[in-house]
């Protein structure tokens, strides 16, 4: 039975994820950002089956659905920085980076900081995914979700990021746990209004988050706001139906993700050229269209990728490129 509401909710998140980096700071930012990077997580852990796979099957599977999609992308997006946004001399920033620290940074794969990847800060997601569905696997009991919640408090202590965003997914191993648990299980209908009010309630009592940053505020209040949040959103988009666009940005939500750098980089170059300012310094309007033009302007490399190149991003070949869905962010739900 095929899930098309999930593909609506990668679709929503996907987009959430583009439109927040295209806003300053503001309640609007604070709101999306309570919950549109737990949502991943949550639905990763809802399409995790351990019966399907042995250990070494199970990570070699996840090596080709998440860490080769992560090295294609992180090495195509340093190349264009190096060969474009270097060799044209745009920003100063760039030209004052010696080139093998965001080199290397794609091997220490985190998303903020010195070490991270060039031009697309968004696959620090890629490798923290990774372990936490190694971890999940490893461990197989929902029982120990608090003891990493605690771990990873304690991490936003250490003075520097931990490889692979290692200190993030022992705080993001919660929500995948939790969707693993809402497997073969669903809210009742008539609880929205009420994880809506505790969604809007718990993310403007704290603090804004960000987890690429470890900025949780009040660890409670983050856990509560991003799980509301989502599983409201998960019966929304059971209501919405069969959206034909948030389904096809769904099934691609691995695509966007590894190009998401590039595309706002040459989107917000054409926007300086014509108006001779930042698409984030201007209203939400344009932040909204500019959100939109960036996922047009990936579907020919979506094209692409499906039609000749499918396994760059872990799927065999065009068929399944199409109908297979292994980790929750990439392909369509089965």
């Amino acid at each position: 039975m095929r899930l098309f509401w999930l593909d609506n909710l990668k679709g929503i998140g996907i987009f959430l994820v583009m439109f927040g980096h295209t806003i300053p700071d503001s309640h609007l930012k604070q709101y999306i950002y309570s919950f549109h990077v737990p949502l991943f997580f949550f639905i990763s852990g809802l399409l995790f089956d351990p019966r399907k796979y042995d250990l070494r099957k199970f990570a070699w599977r996840k090596f080709d659905t998440l860490l080769f999609p992560y090295l294609f992308f992180a090495a195509l997006s340093f190349l264009f920085w190096q060969y474009v946004v270097r060799t044209l001399s745009i920003g100063g920033k760039a030209l004052a980076v010696e080139p093998l620290i965001p080199l290397v940074g794609i091997f220490y794969s985190v998303g903020s900081g010195e070490w991270r990847v060039p031009m697309n800060i968004t696959l620090w997601f890629l490798p923290c995914l990774f372990l936490v569905e190694m971890m999940f696997f490893l461990v197989k009991s929902r029982y120990a979700l608090p003891v990493f919640a605690i771990l990873g408090y304690l991490a936003t202590f250490v003075p520097f990021r931990l490889p692979w965003s290692s200190d993030v997914a022992l705080v993001a191993i919660v929500f995948y746990g939790i969707g693993n648990f809402f497997r073969g299980r669903r809210i009742n209908y008539k609880a929205l209004p009420l994880l809506l009010v505790l969604h809007l309630a718990f993310c403007f009592l704290n603090s804004p988050v960000d987890m690429n940053n470890r900025i949780y505020g009040n660890m409670i209040y983050f856990y509560i706001a991003g799980c509301s949040g989502t599983l409201f959103y998960s019966e929304i988009c059971r209501f919405i139906g069969r959206s034909r666009i948030l389904e096809y940005v769904g099934k691609n939500t691995l695509i966007l993700i590894g190009t998401v750098g590039i595309t706002w980089f040459i989107l917000n170059g054409i926007f300086y050229l014509l108006f001779e300012t930042k698409i984030e310094q201007t209203g939400l309007g344009f932040a909204l269209a500019a959100s939109i033009l960036q996922i047009g302007l990936t579907i020919p490399v979506i094209y692409v990728i499906n039609r000749w190149m499918p396994i760059l991003v872990g799927r065999q070949n065009a068929q399944t490129a199409i109908w297979t869905n292994r980790n929750g962010i990439g392909g369509g739900v089965t």
